[in-house]
């Protein structure tokens, strides 16, 4: 109790600097000044800076994610987003940023082990830290040099050694002795410390494309801080001004005087820019729109605050509420985005069996059955729905469908025998699954040898994510942004099957979606053309695999 205390106490008093920090700058220049200097504002340029500082976000996002993926947790890119941006508004008032380390967190919430999320968060920090020191260095070597104080330069040079002091106990840390493993282990936090030395070296092998993220990170924060330049009508002496100085000024926000080095990075970007000519209420007003800018976009973050994981009982609520008819409205919906979507996924699933029309079909999560209804146009075998909501199961029932029978289970424990199935269908159903392993499990489990299994699932190397949000604006019924709970690449998804005889994938869909929101056939028709570019380089964005056991 005594140590949260001093923790509080301490950072009260951090708080504290930062606030004295702030009035002090204020009372230092001219608030008419100030005032002018912001009433005149230039937006277009100010929108443009914030535009680059939210792209650096989501290449660190694209970098999390892929970083992730290799250490085998698979997570969607959206839940990447929410959890990074909380981590960043939580760096803004944090000292030394650390409220970055929430990230790992709010990933956790979403099932990634902490362990996995604290080390690939750590290890790309540290590189960045790396990149961003190299440049500051090489910009005041070359630009600013001779127009350093004494006093300023003794004060970079410790900072520098500060951060060498921390980067060489993070390579120590990766490369612990032998002897140091024998003294930790067995010790609870000598353990985690060995734990965590193991997941970053698993991600030094991405440190070329941790480093090209580092060098675009680079030019889009120097784009933002010139655009924030010409925002107040400041022009640099050179446009490299922005790029040098920005690494090198945002180091100020590390010392942990104040939360993010609150007051502190100001008043280093008001001295410095002082050295090279800039008037002090300039100054200022730059300094402060960097720092506001930065809230601003990282605010998009405090939506993960107030998220709240569902529980598995909403997830079958949820699908239980489900309206009965839905699939069947949705395949002869008057919206043509739906009706061509659906009919297409439809053909394509019945074009992709390669044996024979006999034998018995089970169709995962066939909702209203209208999917069963299409594939027995053309088989003479039986066929069985399966799905947890029994309106549509009802509905399906009632639409009389020859050979085929419809029953409620769990598709993770399917009651049937073992290989005894000659066809399975699961068609947009294994991307809403908490623990989809189970499912394909009960899949190679009931499939005779030979049998076939065809899964449609949405491409996570693809433009989906767009198209969910449409689907929410503008479907009726779906509600993919709360369903949607993993995504899997072609690659992913064929490794499944990898004891299989046989094991393909092709991707439909990327233009035309869109195309048919128009309602105009010419233009779906249009889309479709353009479609067979990107779905030749799977770059659609519904994946279709087909597996012979």
């Amino acid at each position: 109790m005594d140590q949260d205390w001093k923790k509080k106490l301490v950072f009260i008093i951090q708080i504290c600097v930062g606030i004295i920090l702030i009035f002090a700058i204020l009372k230092f220049i001219s608030a008419t000044e100030f005032l002018r200097i912001l009433g005149s504002l230039d937006i277009r340029f100010f929108l443009l800076a914030l535009f680059c500082y939210f792209l650096n976000n989501v290449l660190m996002v694209f970098r999390l994610k892929r970083l992730l993926a290799h250490q085998g947790q698979k997570i969607r890119i959206k839940f990447v987003f929410w959890a990074h941006m909380a981590g960043m508004i939580l760096s803004d008032f944090t000292p030394l940023r650390s409220g970055y380390l929430y990230t790992a967190q709010a990933l956790r919430k979403r099932g990634i082990p902490l362990d996995a999320g604290t080390a690939t968060i750590t290890s790309t920090y540290i590189y960045d830290l790396l990149f961003k020191i190299s440049v500051a260095l090489i910009g005041i070597s070359y630009l600013y040099a001779s127009l350093l104080s004494p006093q300023i330069s003794s004060i970079l040079i410790l900072t520098i050694l500060l951060i060498a002091i921390i980067l060489g106990t993070y390579f120590l840390l990766l490369y612990l002795p032998n002897s140091f493993k024998v003294l930790v282990s067995g010790w609870k936090t000598g353990e985690k410390i060995l734990g965590f030395g193991i997941q970053a070296r698993r991600i030094q092998q991405f440190f070329p494309m941790i480093l090209g993220i580092s060098f675009l990170g680079w030019l889009l924060r120097g784009l933002q801080w010139f655009f924030i330049g010409l925002s107040l009508h400041l022009v640099f002496h050179s446009p490299l001004d922005a790029f040098f100085l920005s690494p090198l000024l945002t180091l100020f926000s590390l010392v942990p005087l104040s939360p993010a080095g609150i007051g502190i990075q100001e008043a280093a970007i008001i001295t410095f820019f002082a050295l090279i000519g800039i008037p002090v209420a300039l100054s200022a007003s730059f300094a402060f729109l960097v720092r506001g800018s930065e809230i601003l976009v990282d605010a998009i973050g405090t939506r993960e605050f107030f998220f709240k994981l569902k529980e598995q009982s909403f997830l079958v609520d949820h699908y239980q509420a489900t309206p009965g008819d839905i699939d069947d409205r949705a395949f002869h919906s008057n919206l043509l985005v739906q009706r061509y979507f659906q009919q297409r996924k439809t053909r394509e699933i019945s074009d992709s069996f390669e044996t024979g029309r006999d034998g018995l079909l089970i169709d995962i999560g066939c909702g209203s059955g209208v999917q069963v209804a299409e594939l027995q146009k053309q088989r003479q075998g039986m066929a069985l729905g399966i799905d947890l909501n029994r309106e549509a199961l009802r509905y399906a029932n009632g639409m009389r469908i020859p050979r085929a029978s419809f029953i409620q289970a769990d598709v993770h424990h399917l009651p049937i025998r073992d290989t005894c199935i000659d066809h399975v269908v699961s068609a947009e159903i294994i991307e809403h699954l908490p623990r989809p392993h189970e499912m394909l499990s009960e899949i190679r489990r009931i499939l005779v040898p030979g049998g076939e299994v065809v899964i449609t699932t949405p491409n996570d190397h693809s433009i989906w994510g767009l198209y969910e949000v449409l689907w929410d604006l503008f479907g009726r019924g779906r509600n993919y942004g709360e369903t949607h709970l993993m995504f899997f690449s072609p690659g992913e998804l064929c490794s499944f099957f990898k004891d299989f005889s046989s094991c393909s994938t092709k991707t439909i869909f990327f233009l035309s979606p869109l195309f048919a929101l128009t309602q105009n056939r010419s233009l779906l028709n249009l889309g479709i053309r353009l479609d067979s570019f990107f779905e030749a380089r799977g770059w659609g964005v519904s994946i279709i695999l087909y597996a012979r056991k």
